[in-house]
């Protein structure tokens, strides 16, 4: 990945900016991960200027990503690694920074099983509110269920 740095360094600001915001934390941790990648104390200049000048509307995922096609799985994987590092940065959850994770994965050529465990699932509350009653009372019958008490103040 050294001989790529620039387009690493691209995907990881993308990251950063997944959410369409950029915290301070974000682009010291893009940095920091760039760093020891290269085994150095400090960045060259043009990498650390191509981090301070990274515009989120000028990055494009698939054609940075393309960059990486012919890698090992494993190399894929850990690009997707650095990137949830960089998610982490902020500590908080966003759906988008998941949602970028998922395109980078898709982009790379890896299959969803190779990534599946840094990306969130959300249950939909429809599907769980279905299910619900029955987890509920399945040892009761239906019919036994006491009755509801009325609403205070009713008669």
């Amino acid at each position: 990945m050294k001989d790529r740095i620039e387009h690493v360094a691209d995907i990881l600001m993308g990251a950063a900016y997944a959410d369409q915001h950029l915290a301070g934390d974000e682009r010291t941790a893009v940095r920091q991960l760039l760093r020891q990648l290269l085994d150095v104390e400090t960045l060259p200049m043009d990498l650390d200027f191509r981090i301070d000048e990274f515009t989120a509307n000028g990055f494009d995922l698939q054609k940075t990503a393309g960059v990486f096609a012919n890698d090992a799985p494993e190399v894929k994987r850990h690009l997707l690694e650095l990137v949830a590092a960089i998610h982490a940065a902020d500590q908080e959850f966003d759906l988008a920074e998941d949602e970028f994770v998922h395109r980078l994965g898709e982009a790379l050529g890896l299959p969803h099983s190779a990534y599946k465990d840094m990306i969130i699932s959300v249950v939909d509350e429809v599907d769980l509110a279905e299910g619900l009653d029955e987890v509920r009372f399945a040892a009761e019958d239906a019919e036994a269920r006491p009755p509801m008490p009325p609403p205070p103040g009713s008669k």
